[in-house]
């Protein structure tokens, strides 16, 4: 009896310490993915030439953080960060990718954004719109190593080309039962398949 007394009086205080709103995590929902555009989609690109990308997010997101459900404007832009991996394909035995980072990058729209690790990514933070409904960037690429190459998400970004995404480029390089493989920092990444990418070759 003495032991159901005890947890009688020392239950209201378990629970207290397990709901206690203090402990509680606080965020705000998950972003949708960025819609990369390709403005100049070619499957060929001149040493010279800028290949230009943009891409656009609401800026509305719900916060769980306050008591409502409704979707407010977040003003903290390192929510919207975004970033590619730039790969040029090769036939390595494991790897079929390697990230290259020879690349010329011009800001339109947006900012560059390093973080204090190790990252061999092109990482870059929006800008808020003038109507404030969306977070946006516009940056450009060049590169003047001629290869095969391929764009992919390093974050939270797809491409959605409406016309190609040069995807026949990879038929070369499929050697990892459809996967594209690379490292960088020592970690290996994998992207699958070659929707949601976009492969060019430079001349």
């Amino acid at each position: 009896m003495k032991k159901h007394l005890k947890f009688i009086f020392l239950a209201p205080l378990l629970f207290a310490a397990i709901c206690d709103p203090a402990e509680d995590s606080c965020s705000v929902e998950d972003l949708e993915p960025y819609t990369l555009i390709v403005e100049n989609v070619a499957e060929t690109y001149g040493t010279n030439d800028t290949i230009w990308l943009d891409g656009q997010i609401s800026s509305m997101l719900v916060n769980f953080c306050t008591n409502t459900n409704e979707p407010e404007l977040i003003t903290d832009v390192l929510v919207f960060q975004d970033g590619v991996f730039i790969l040029k394909l090769n036939n390595q035995p494991e790897l079929n990718a390697e990230v290259f980072t020879n690349v010329a990058i011009s800001f339109d729209i947006g900012e560059p954004f390093n973080f204090n690790t190790c990252s061999e990514a092109i990482t870059y933070l929006p800008e808020l719109s003038e109507n404030s409904l969306s977070y946006e960037y516009r940056f450009g690429i060049s590169i003047n190593v001629p290869g095969d190459y391929c764009i992919v998400s390093a974050m939270n970004n797809e491409f959605n080309l409406e016309s190609q995404n040069n995807s026949q480029i990879f038929n070369s390089y499929n050697t990892l039962d459809n996967q594209i493989k690379f490292q960088s920092c020592d970690i290996t990444f994998t992207r699958v398949g070659t929707d949601g990418h976009y492969f060019f070759t430079i001349e």
